[in-house]
């Protein structure tokens, strides 16, 4: 079964993510970001494919996304494009500014928001497979002419990570 027929099976995500599903995402993200380096636009069939498989939580995303509500933190002057090793040695972070207006900051490449919808929908029912934030966030990731940039100096940056590693586990 080809990734297209895969998506048209979709039709509601199962409630225990396993590894297959996650691959299933992990491809369909990839052959979306692969394509939009090609076209260096974001196709009508990957967003239908992306709506497909999120729904309202990727219409949402893609409503930051296009708002420019999506900012890269770092230490750099220019947007850092090459993918984080590890939480442990992040060098940039993402901040996605809500509809509400609340800031979100997000480890890059990481599924985990600290949103309510995140701790309610991903976490505890397993409803949701990600939140807005986050397909926000992947959004601007692969289209940088969308992600805003903020530099920080070394220490704000430490403080506002250190303050991110404590929330995250705190969350839990």
């Amino acid at each position: 079964m080809n990734l297209d027929q895969q998506v048209a099976n979709a039709t509601s995500p199962p409630i225990v993510y396993d590894q297959k599903y996650m691959n299933f995402v992990d491809t369909l993200l990839k052959e979306s970001a692969d394509e939009f380096e090609k076209e260096r636009k974001f196709s009508e069939s990957s967003l239908l494919k992306l709506y497909k498989l999120f729904g309202v939580t990727f219409e949402r995303g893609l409503d930051l996304y296009e708002r420019r509500r999506v900012t890269q933190i770092s230490t750099s002057k220019i947007i850092i494009k090459e993918p984080c090793k590890s939480a442990n040695e992040a060098n940039w972070l993402i901040q996605v500014k809500g509809h509400s207006g609340a800031l979100y900051t997000l480890f890059p490449e990481t599924n985990y928001c600290t949103c309510d919808a995140f701790r309610y929908q991903v976490l505890k029912d397993r409803s949701a497979f990600t939140c807005k934030h986050v397909l926000a966030a992947w959004l601007a990731s692969i289209d940088n002419e969308k992600l805003l940039h903020q530099q920080l100096m070394q220490k704000q940056f430490d403080s506002l990570l250190l303050y991110q590693v404590s929330y995250k586990h705190d969350a839990f």
